[in-house]
């Protein structure tokens, strides 16, 4: 009997519904914030770069495994967008780095 759909069919549904559960959790908390004024933390400079601009919040422990933290001021760190998506989340949205506030304090690149 021929599988319904491929190996491939099956990875890409499997992410698409991944994507989709994601979307509809951060629906539920209120939606992405991009404000660093509404996750009620100081505005400050990049922690890597000390850029100023289009600055974003970084959850350390991301919001859809972590629903708990997402409020939790310690659980954040503020990022320019560059350095938010090149080191917070490995060039990947997806990815979920916990270990970015010591490379920040060691200094890594």
């Amino acid at each position: 009997m021929k599988p319904r759909f491929t190996r491939i069919e099956r990875v890409w549904i499997g992410i698409t519904i991944f994507l989709i559960a994601v979307s509809l959790a951060m629906v539920a908390w209120g939606g992405p914030v991009s404000s660093t004024s509404e996750w009620g933390i100081v505005m400050t400079p990049c922690a890597w770069c000390g850029g100023t601009n289009d600055l974003e919040v970084h959850h350390i422990y991301p919001q859809h495994l972590w629903p708990e933290r997402v409020r939790d001021t310690n659980n954040m760190v503020v990022l320019c967008r560059i350095d938010h998506l090149r080191l917070g989340h490995r060039g990947n949205w997806t990815n979920a780095v916990t270990n970015l506030l010591i490379m920040i304090r060691e200094g890594k690149k």
